[in-house]
């Protein structure tokens, strides 16, 4: 089955769509890619041809929807008037198919309008059969119980859609439900029920028993060729069907290949070894990954999308699962790059797509990767993209999230690659990476500090750590590591170091908490670190006692406020000291006595604000009614830490008592797990 055209009118933000799939010149479909922005369309758009599915089945299966306790048919889409476009009277979805050489079509209305009207609106002639008379709402196909049990039958059609979810390895199995697993599928068929479900859900269990059976069909049946002998002949199958029933376990293998990035093979052990039973190894035997579910979540949703494709095709016909080239259908995929890292998108998944080259992919998505990948490896004459809620048909390179997206990406995996080669090339003990140049300038001042005071020095100056020493990108300096961070990219790269081989020394990643929105991520969960596996931990700055009633606070806020106003005479002679927002009004005035200063930033100020501010920026503290408008009053951060690092004046009597607990923290992850 393939999918020739639809029709979109008034429904939800679409005016007006029309498209007819384009075909190749082996007279198959290309795939279609939707993108947009969210609310254009999209998942609507995806939701009527799923329901088409679901009412062609329901024309031969007993099972393909849900039924009520008596009987009664369960819609998969309502019909509602709530969709109906702001402004107009009706909605309406037409959608036609091909079978082989038969056509069949559904429709989908609500609202006020003729079947002859509607004719008239989208210029195309439409099977009477789907006349709705009088309706207000309506739906329908003209696919009769042959036509959809030659669909189904024959065919792979299937929908995967943005709430498709594994368990991992780590959730209990009863927080999820599915299909008990048995050691090997007896698959029942009775007439009239459909074996494969259209809408691919809970797909972990199914996956695996799949593949058990697949790795049984490629095995031999052994027996001795006499009683004195320890050769063996084989039995059953014959070589030749031996061959032939390896093809689907290659097949499978094939596609967990490229999802690795390296050769692999599927092995099923000892049944002692209970869930590990099953790994992926290498040919020479070694050991990539001890069991399905012990894939990352990308890895396993992209493997599980297409076996599932030939676990489809090898449902319906056993022969299909040795020829992927022959596979035909129709796959819905909702959202592609869900779960998906950067070269999963680009690389893997046109790859994947191309395999099958007889399936008609109809995908949602954001990504500009998968497009790019798309023009690569398939080629941008082999797919089409149309741009939600209009469908205009466009390139890669016109789609508007296209051009920003990927300039973000290529900065950030340049920024990862630089910060990765800096950290291995320093790192010969834990490593304490901090968000900010002058965060580690302080921690490294208070661990100096510190380690001779009697409150701690008995167990500080015990741990063995080092601090990744960097400046900012714009820095003038010599440094060696000049990096721009912030809280995102700490993130990133501790998804990064958690995934990837290193060095075991443990890293740790340390984030202010002075801003609500900052990424939750980083923050301890039930403890005060973050142990992200693979000796990766992260943790925001722990909250001192004089700071509970302002927890929102960056490392400044450990010093009292007293040491955070010292003024300090700068080089070009101006009295400069770290301001904090509540120094000033909401309207940006200072609020003590003295002299009279304006903060430019008045969104840091308000009497019940600690925010730093240090000059930056539009954060300029100055007194723009006088002569000298021009001067700022403000203490730069990193001038601020330079002072105190070096223990210049008026910074060499600093308490550096709340750091203590921050190093508490950092004693807990060193001494505790990897």
């Amino acid at each position: 089955m393939y999918i020739k055209e639809l029709h979109y009118t008034n429904v939800g933000p679409i005016s007006s769509l029309s498209l007819r799939f384009r075909r190749n010149q082996d007279n198959v479909p290309v795939p279609v890619v939707l993108v947009g922005q969210n609310g254009s369309g999209k998942s609507i758009l995806l939701s009527n041809i799923v329901d088409a599915f679901y009412e062609t089945a329901d024309a031969y299966y007993s099972n393909a929807s849900i039924r009520g306790s008596a009987g009664e048919l369960h819609y998969y889409k309502l019909i509602t008037d709530r969709e109906i476009q702001v402004g107009k009277n009706f909605l309406a979805v037409y959608i036609s198919f091909e079978q082989d050489s038969q056509e069949f079509s559904y429709i989908f209305k609500s609202g006020e309008i003729t079947f002859e009207e509607y004719q008239k609106e989208i210029e195309h002639q439409i099977d009477t059969r789907l006349n709705w008379n009088d309706e207000y709402n309506h739906k329908g196909v003209t696919a009769d119980n042959k036509i959809a049990q030659n669909v189904f039958g024959k065919d792979v059609v299937c929908y995967f859609g943005p709430d498709r979810y594994s368990r991992p390895f780590w959730m209990r199995k009863d927080y999820m439900r599915s299909d008990p697993l048995s050691q090997f599928s007896l698959l029942k068929r009775y007439e009239g029920k459909l074996n494969n479900p259209i809408t691919a859900e809970n797909l972990t269990e199914k996956t695996l028993q799949w593949l058990f059976d697949v790795i049984a069909d490629s095995r031999a049946d052994l027996t001795k060729k006499d009683e004195k002998s320890n050769n063996y002949n084989i039995t059953f199958p014959s070589i030749g069907d031996l061959d032939l029933l390896s093809v689907a376990r290659h097949n499978a293998e094939e596609i967990m290949s490229k999802i690795l990035g390296e050769d692999v093979v599927f092995r099923m052990q000892n049944r002692s070894l209970g869930e590990r039973r099953f790994s992926i190894c290498r040919p020479d035997g070694s050991i990539v990954v001890n069991s399905l579910d012990a894939l990352s979540t990308g890895q396993l949703a992209l493997f599980q999308m297409f076996a599932t494709i030939i676990r489809y095709a090898d449902t319906n016909d056993i022969k299909l699962s040795y020829s992927l080239q022959n596979i035909r259908g129709v796959v819905v995929i909702d959202e592609i790059e869900l779960h998906l890292h950067a070269s999963l998108q680009r690389e893997v998944l046109p790859r994947l797509i191309k395999l099958f080259p007889q399936v008609q992919f109809v995908i949602t998505s954001h990504s500009p990767l998968f497009l790019l990948g798309m023009n690569e490896i398939i080629g941008e004459e082999n797919y089409d993209i149309y741009e939600m809620p209009k469908g205009i048909k466009i390139s890669a390179e016109q789609f508007s999230e296209f051009e920003s997206a990927y300039r973000y990406f290529a900065s950030t995996e340049h920024f990862r690659q630089e910060i990765a080669e800096a950290i291995e090339r320093t790192q010969e003990k834990p490593l304490i990476i901090t968000e900010g140049a002058t965060d580690w300038k302080h921690m490294k001042a208070a661990y100096e500090a510190l380690k001779n005071d009697p409150r701690c020095s008995e167990w500080l100056s015990q741990l063995d750590f080092e601090f990744f020493e960097y400046e900012p990108e714009n820095s003038e300096t010599s440094a060696e590591h000049k990096i721009e961070m912030g809280d995102s990219r700490l993130a990133d790269l501790c998804e990064y170091y958690s995934m990837i081989p290193h060095n075991k020394n443990k890293k740790i990643f340390i984030s202010d908490c002075d801003d609500p929105g900052k990424t939750k991520k980083l923050k301890g969960e039930g403890k005060n670190y973050k142990a992200w596996g693979n000796s990766v931990f992260s943790l925001w700055l722990p909250v001192p006692q004089h700071r509970k009633l302002t927890p929102d606070i960056c490392i400044e806020h450990y010093y009292q406020d007293e040491e955070i106003r010292r003024t300090v005479k700068c080089n070009d002679g101006i009295e400069r000291r770290i301001f904090m927002g509540n120094e000033f009004d909401e309207k940006g005035f200072s609020v003590a006595g003295g002299k009279k200063l304006y903060c430019e930033c008045k969104g840091k100020c308000g009497s019940r604000k600690i925010s730093i501010i240090d000059g930056s920026g539009k954060c300029k503290v100055s007194q723009p009614w006088t002569e000298n408008s021009e001067k700022n009053y403000a203490l730069p951060k990193m001038e601020f830490a330079e002072r105190i690092l070096r223990k210049e004046e008026p910074f060499t009597d600093v308490d550096f008592s709340a750091f203590i607990k921050l190093f508490e923290v950092i004693r807990d992850i060193l001494k505790g797990e990897n």
